[in-house]
């Protein structure tokens, strides 16, 4: 929706309620005011448990705090997720209008997640990466948006990090190395290594001359101190726990299905699930091929994918690259009128911190969903590592040949999760829905968006960039078909990393990276199945509004509920009655 046809839809309620007496306004319904009453309780509790997560959320009350770590304090949170459940449940749903339904079943589905990854997974004990996260994270929160004065966020650095080296200690109380896999001990030891640059680098680079003496000279007392605690970590992942790290990283079939439900809200069986990736991975296997010998016909689609991934941007200049590609695809969406672009200004490019980048190349790093004052949007991109050999560097960034490049920034930024973040911040949704995210409507809606772009002519019509957003696809379809077989056939990182090299044509350094996320990401298939959703959606939208329907008015009333699962979504554009399945 444009800011002119809120404003105006704003102003006509603002007329009606003027015209009818307050008396005759309907009430809200009894369950809606205690379920808002729920989720504040919830939410305040949940940044007490992660300062770290309410600082990206946007609330700053807990600045000065890491998370406490301690298994009391674990502990303690899995009593107040069981307690809010049971809360939850008390909730008539009778008595919810049918937003507080969407937000109930959300919410719930949430607070399941969080206690699988506590309870099950026990990623406290089983991932040292889990860590690592909250301490670089954490500071990384601080230093990446300007919300307050640069001193005073150099303070809330320095009380952070000087909390770091305990965290870290009692990292090492809590893990149980034979809970580790080990794939998650070698990720989490890199994470580590690159988390001793990022407080060597990036973190100093955030406060120069910022603050006087003093604080400068306890900055550089303290950020030694993590360094130094950051390279304990790391030797103690590397000498403790990856010699002991044997465990087996799949959850199972019947685990799979159940978070499968808990995203999808609809059940659906295993079995159908993988058939639908195996057929869509085949045909865009199909596509990529036939694209292929358009561009050149006398080479197979390996070698004509290879000679377009010659041409990338260097290092040094694949930031303003990627800056440039983001004015490009406002003026495309404009010009074809895609979706009603909210006013905003463009994301700006900047490199992934090396914390983060083992497991991915490019990122959208919008405001939290209740920042007010730090609203600066960025995309980050992960360059190579100045300490990689040449042959490992050029494999890295061949993925960003500018046919590529400009399809991943449509799904990061334009039209994808930037505008989707503007669209929920434009929206008076409720504290759930501005909170919540639904990985298969968000991820799938940044996905559907490549093979939209496209569609609508973005490159033109020149098949090269046709072949970069298959190429996509084709990733994002081993990643549905991989994450069922690591994690319910028995399918092995190696055998994985073969899987996306002969099917989505990717040389081994990056189809290693995807075959562990894997390990790691369950359901991380939900690029897919998410855009299928929303194709069938949309199908069944415009079969609905016939001559009226327009593609803009799709994609602006889709992004006008938030992010709740799919299954809601159809009710909402299609009417609570409907009963179309999702795929």
């Amino acid at each position: 929706m444009s800011n002119f046809r809120f404003l105006s839809f704003a102003l006509a309620l603002v007329v009606m309620q003027a015209a009818v007496p307050a008396a005759s306004l309907p009430a809200a319904p009894a369950g809606d005011a205690a379920l808002t009453a729920l989720a504040k309780d919830y939410y305040r509790a949940e940044w007490l448990f992660s300062p770290t997560g309410a600082t990206g959320t946007g609330v700053h009350d807990y600045d000065d705090r890491l998370d406490p770590v301690t298994p009391v304090a674990i502990k303690a949170e899995i009593a107040h997720l069981h307690a809010t459940l049971n809360a939850l449940a008390a909730i008539d749903a009778a008595t919810l209008s049918f937003d507080g339904q969407v937000d109930q079943k959300s919410l719930d589905a949430s607070i399941r997640g969080n206690l699988y990854q506590l309870e099950e997974r026990a990623t406290w004990q089983s991932d040292p990466g889990y860590y690592t996260g909250i301490g670089a994270g954490g500071v990384y929160a601080i230093i990446s948006r300007a919300f307050a004065p640069a001193s005073k966020r150099l303070t809330l650095a320095i009380d952070r990090e000087a909390q770091l080296p305990g965290l870290l200690q009692q990292a090492e109380k809590n893990i149980v190395p034979t809970l580790v896999p080990a794939i998650v001990a070698k990720v989490a030891e890199l994470d580590a290594q690159g988390s001793v640059d990022f407080f060597s680098t990036d973190v100093p680079r955030a406060f120069v001359g910022v603050g006087d003496a003093a604080s400068q000279a306890r900055f550089k007392a303290v950020n030694a101190a993590v360094m130094a605690a950051f390279k304990s970590y790391a030797s103690f992942i590397h000498t403790r726990v990856a010699p002991k790290a044997h465990a087996p990283y799949a959850i199972g079939a019947a685990t799979y299905r159940r978070l499968e439900q808990l995203q999808n809200i609809e059940d659906i069986p295993l079995d159908k699930l993988l058939a639908i990736g195996e057929a869509r991975l085949a045909r865009d296997k199909a596509d990529f091929i036939a694209t292929a010998k358009r561009i050149d016909p006398k080479k197979t689609p390996g070698q004509v994918l290879a000679d377009i991934q010659k041409n990338h941007p260097t290092n040094a200049q694949l930031l303003s690259v990627a800056q440039a590609q983001l004015a490009q695809l406002v003026s495309f969406i404009k010009a074809k009128h895609i979706i009603d672009l909210p006013d905003a200004p463009i994301a700006k490019v900047i490199k992934t911190p090396q914390f983060a980048a083992q497991t991915t190349f490019a990122s959208m790093n919008s405001p939290g969903p209740l920042e007010t004052v730090a609203t600066e949007a960025y995309y980050n991109v992960t360059l190579a590592d100045p300490k990689w050999p040449a042959d490992k560097a050029e494999q890295h960034l061949r993925f960003y040949t500018p046919y590529w490049l400009l399809i991943v920034s449509a799904h990061e930024a334009y039209p994808g999760h930037y505008v989707n973040y503007l669209f929920n911040k434009e929206h008076d949704l409720s504290l759930i829905r501005k909170i919540e995210w639904n990985p298969a409507f968000g991820e799938g809606w940044a996905h559907y968006d490549e093979q939209m772009m496209v569609d609508e002519g973005l490159g033109g019509g020149d098949p090269r960039y046709r072949l970069a957003q298959l190429s996509g696809a084709l990733w994002r379809d081993c990643r549905y078909v991989v994450g069922i077989k690591e994690h319910t056939q028995g399918m092995t990182v190696e055998q994985a990393t073969k899987f996306f090299m002969d099917n989505s044509y990717q040389p081994q350094e990056p189809a290693f990276r995807e075959a562990v996320r894997g390990t790691m990401d369950p359901l991380y298939g939900y690029y897919t199945l998410g855009k299928l959703m929303l194709l069938k959606l949309r199908d069944d939208y415009k079969t609905k509004l016939g001559a009226d329907y327009s593609l803009a008015k799709f994609h602006d009333e889709l992004l006008s509920h938030g992010d709740p699962p799919i299954y809601f979504m159809r009710k909402y554009l299609l009417g609570q009655d409907d009963k179309g399945s999702l795929l």
